[in-house]
């Protein structure tokens, strides 16, 4: 009997060996070559389900992407906890925060790479858009958390959202770059760091 390939899979199989190699290597060392002796599959066969290396690039792209809404989406899952009292505020504020950060061995690997593409799209017109969309859709992220605990009156008064969205971007961005080496900033210290910071802005009187 022929072995059965699923495209779909096997896609997912390329994506996930190009977010191995650029983690370990940088977006620059990244080949077909080296793609495909990740992947264990044939230069031709990568080409075959997944296209040209440009459009490798804009498929681990699109992962990175939906890899945040994903986890975006389970954790608004959770504001029924919150409204049942079963979850703090700031506690799913700060698991939602959390997940932008490399605090384990996945997320470091996912940052890495987001961080290569991130510096590949100052000079790459090919690569800036799918970047740009990315970096707006976590801003984007990070906006609708502050708006969501504006809306429920769980900011300290005088915190103005889009000056904080810019604010709160920013720290998460340094800790990402300093997580990164987890000797530098450990993740324990990533997540103080995050806490002290949402204790600056949120009611100290409301759960």
């Amino acid at each position: 009997m022929p072995k059965i390939v699923d495209p779909e899979q096997r896609r997912r199989d390329v994506v996930a060996a190009v977010f191995r190699v650029v983690a370990r290597d940088g977006l620059v060392r990244t080949s077909l070559r080296s793609i495909a002796e990740e992947a264990g599959l044939a230069i031709g066969s990568v080409r075959h389900y997944c296209g040209s290396q440009q459009e490798i690039r804009e498929l681990a792209i699109e992962a990175l992407s939906r890899g945040f809404e994903e986890r975006f989406r389970r954790h608004l899952e959770d504001l029924a906890a919150v409204r049942s009292g079963e979850l703090s505020r700031r506690a799913l504020v700060q698991r939602a925060l959390e997940d932008l950060l490399p605090l384990d061995a996945s997320r470091r690997a996912e940052t890495a790479v987001w961080l290569e593409f991130s510096l590949a799209a100052r000079t790459d017109p090919d690569v800036a858009p799918q970047v740009a969309q990315l970096w707006h859709g976590i801003a984007e992220i990070v906006r609708r958390i502050l708006a969501g605990l504006d809306a429920a009156g769980a900011l300290r008064e005088g915190v103005q959202v889009d000056l904080e969205a810019d604010a709160l971007g920013a720290l998460l961005d340094g800790l990402a770059i300093g997580g990164l080496d987890p000797d530098h900033l450990p993740p324990q210290r990533s997540r103080q760091v995050l806490e002290q910071h949402l204790a600056g802005i949120m009611r100290p009187d409301l759960p």
